[in-house]
């Protein structure tokens, strides 16, 4: 809280070998920011809490502000907030962008900050092993702790989600609130010192130090080794909703008992690490909201767009695949049959592949069963 912190830091940083690579502006922000989080923690009645601060990935850009460690209120199993923290005043939405321009800041538009706390907590839950298994004890959030509800309303309008929640000055009370019910009035530093022992989980058999699938090892099977599988989709999903440019994502040559399992699995996992999923079954056709990531099985294409036996498409089908691939930042559609050869217009890959055309979104092929024979 005193004026020790920004050399506290500097020392830390020449001593973990990181001197040098923050800027001016950082060290701005650490002598703004991170006393405000501590007074908050102190008013909560939360002081024990440890605050883990610059915390590194490598495969983020950047790190994050500050990670709280702590004990869960109720289930007394360590837990953990993503905190990144902001000194912006005012923010108004870049129209047709998705980005922000922030008032007296030069430069680019921003992306939202709970997207890049998102991003952050979804990395944490994919390398450390202490929370395998545990994607509940990992909560994300961003404050602007300068802003008024009224200067930043357009951030305020983004979905929030369990690693995404937004505050303000206004509603630190909210925030406090938020923290209480999270991190108990208990010492942090055991789930600290646990969260930092051991960060990388116990990887599959076959996958390498990121969660990549090792090719040279003589592939994997589709039937006997459906985890490898089902993570092998995860990440493409995953990779293709980080991507700048949105695709869609066709898997084929999975039989229909596995397609459903698959699409399954993979929605329960992407909506616990904090994405927007959604699911398309039964009979009806839904008003397409917006999400992150869009699962169709071609069984639920067949109820509700059936091909008939000359493989001609009714005239609504198209505009309901349209309409699928523009509500998702990722649409995934799982088909039973083979893959469709690039020219051909038999079946649903075919005509998926001709709408994402129309609307120049590429689209890229999972062929699982060539890629796990």
């Amino acid at each position: 809280m005193r004026d020790g912190l920004v050399p506290a830091l500097e020392a830390a940083e020449v001593e973990h070998g990181r001197a040098g690579e923050t800027s001016a502006g950082e060290k701005q922000a650490w002598r703004h920011s991170l006393p405000v989080m501590a007074r908050d923690l102190r008013d909560a009645g939360l002081g024990a809490v440890d605050m883990m601060i610059e915390y590194k990935l490598p495969e983020c850009q950047g790190p994050a502000d500050v990670i709280l460690a702590g004990v869960h209120p109720a289930s007394r199993a360590p837990s953990y907030v993503v905190v990144e923290l902001k000194q912006w005043r005012r923010a108004t939405a870049a129209e047709g962008t998705g980005r922000f321009v922030i008032a007296n800041q030069t430069g680019k538009s921003k992306r939202h900050p709970a997207e890049q706390t998102a991003a952050f907590c979804r990395a944490l839950l994919n390398s450390h092993g202490s929370l395998a298994g545990h994607e509940e004890s990992l909560a994300g959030l961003t404050y602007l702790h300068n802003a008024a509800d009224h200067d930043v309303a357009d951030l305020l309008r983004y979905p929030r989600t369990r690693l995404s929640h937004v505050f303000t000055r206004d509603s630190r009370g909210a925030l406090i609130r938020f923290l209480r019910d999270r991190l108990a009035a208990a010492p942090g530093r055991p789930a600290a010192e646990l969260f930092a022992a051991g960060p990388l989980r116990v990887r599959l058999a076959g996958l390498d130090a990121r969660g990549r699938l090792d090719w040279h090892t003589g592939g994997f099977r589709l039937a006997s080794d459906p985890v490898a599988v089902q993570r092998f989709v995860l990440d493409t999903v995953r990779a293709a909703h980080a991507a700048q440019d949105k695709s869609a994502l066709v898997v084929t040559g999975a039989a229909a008992n596995q397609g459903g399992e698959l699409v399954s699995t993979a929605a329960n996992a992407l909506d616990r690490a904090g994405y927007r999923t959604r699911v398309l079954s039964g009979p009806r056709v839904p008003a397409f909201q917006v999400c992150d990531v869009l699962f169709c099985e071609e069984s639920w294409l067949r109820c509700t767009a059936p091909l008939s036996a000359a493989a001609d498409l009714p005239d609504s089908v198209r505009p309901l695949l349209a309409a699928m691939i523009r509500s998702a930042r990722v649409p995934v559609f799982v088909l039973a049959g083979g893959h469709v050869a690039p020219g051909e217009a038999e079946g649903f890959g075919g005509v998926i592949r001709q709408v994402c055309s129309a609307l120049r979104v590429p689209d890229r092929h999972l062929r699982l069963d060539r890629e796990f024979c």
